[in-house]
């Protein structure tokens, strides 16, 4: 599916609309996408034998002090979103690839979450594409159901949030990204992106890549906006992030 570049306005709107936590409802609306493929199906179980591999046998990387992750590295699995509520999708794509140095094309992405039933809800974790959900209060999908996604790629993966003080905040991501864990952060997207919108809801999936405590800077790929490797305040991600909680999908530690 070609990828599809957003103006500003266009960017907020998508990103304003898009994904909800549990129990969130949140609007949006969808376009169509093409149908499933035998080869898509193919490519992600593929996707999921090299994941075990790669969790096996993690790359190393060179620590440096005050900075955390690998935002130019992982900046080449970013992929801008296409439909107003699937940034989840998107974003989990995006940490398969750093894992498995393969990522799912979003098309891959619909198809896989249309065909798997929810682990909160019932129906598939997607509603089909010509569902009118997909213009309502409930469109996206579940902060839970990104742990099915990235397990069916053989990538385990736990929720954590502030009711877990110990293991979120910003000291928590710094050492997730130091152990080369990968991180999707539910955030509000107009305080990340400074736009007019409602600021005390989170709406909106992302891959947090990096942190450099020298410059207080977080390094985001973000599915809504129009390339890899956003850079934003330490205050406005916290900001950002404090609206659902500090909630966070987290993958497990390379053995």
């Amino acid at each position: 599916m070609p990828t599809l570049r957003l103006g500003r306005a266009a960017r907020v709107a998508v990103l304003a609309a898009c994904i909800g936590l549990a129990g969130a409802p949140l609007v949006a609306g969808c376009g169509a996408a093409p149908p499933a493929t035998t080869a898509a199906t193919a490519s992600v179980t593929t996707s999921a034998t090299k994941a075990v591999a790669a969790q096996d046998n993690p790359s190393s990387t060179t620590a440096t002090p005050g900075r955390y992750g690998n935002p130019a590295a992982a900046a080449r699995y970013w992929a801008a979103q296409s439909l107003e509520d699937n940034c989840g999708l998107v974003s989990v794509a995006d940490v398969v690839g750093e894992i498995t140095g393969t990522a799912p094309s979003e098309r891959q992405m619909l198809d896989l979450a249309e065909s798997t039933p929810s682990g909160t809800n019932p129906g598939p974790i997607y509603a089909p594409r010509n569902d009118p959900s997909h213009s309502g209060p409930n469109a996206g999908i579940e902060l839970a159901d990104l742990v099915v996604l990235l397990d069916h790629f053989g990538i385990k993966s736990e929720m954590v949030s502030a009711t877990e003080p110990d293991r979120t905040g910003l000291p928590a991501l710094e050492q997730y990204l130091a152990k080369n864990r990968k991180i999707i952060a539910f955030v509000n997207s107009s305080v990340i992106l400074n736009a007019d919108d409602q600021r005390t809801k989170a709406d909106h999936f992302l891959v947090v890549t990096g942190i450099d405590t020298d410059t207080q800077i977080v390094h985001l790929n973000d599915p809504g906006i129009d390339h890899a490797d956003e850079q934003v305040g330490v205050a406005t991600f916290m900001t950002a992030w404090e609206t659902s909680d500090q909630s966070i999908v987290v993958t497990a530690a390379p053995i």
